[in-house]
C-alpha cells in the first residue's frame, strides 16, 4: 500500500512542476500572442486543472478518503491504514 502512496505523491511533485512551467511560460506566451485576458485564462484553466487533479489522485489507497496537507503521511488521518513503509 504504501508504494502506492508514493507514487502518488510522485505524480503530486510532478503535477506541481508541470503547473509551476505551464503557468509561467505558456500564459506568458499566449498572452503575449494573444492578449493578457487570453494568458490569465490560460493561467486560471491550469492552475484549477492542477488543483483538481491533485484533489482527486491524493487519497488513501484503503478508505479513498483525502490524506490532508501532511506531504508524507505515516498512516491515513481517516481510517488509521499505515501508509510508510516498515521501520520509517
Amino acid at each position: 500500500m504504501w508504494q502506492l502512496v508514493e507514487r502518488r505523491r510522485r505524480r503530486f511533485i510532478g503535477t506541481l512542476i508541470t503547473a509551476a512551467v505551464l503557468m509561467f511560460v505558456g500564459a506568458s506566451a499566449i498572452g503575449q500572442i494573444f492578449g493578457d485576458r487570453y494568458g490569465m485564462i490560460t493561467l486560471l484553466v491550469v492552475l484549477i486543472g492542477a488543483l483538481l487533479f491533485i484533489w482527486r489522485d491524493w487519497r488513501c489507497p484503503a478508505c479513498q478518503k483525502g490524506l490532508g496537507v501532511e506531504f508524507r503521511p505515516r498512516v491515513c488521518p481517516n481510517c488509521g491504514a499505515r501508509l510508510a513503509p516498515p521501520g520509517s
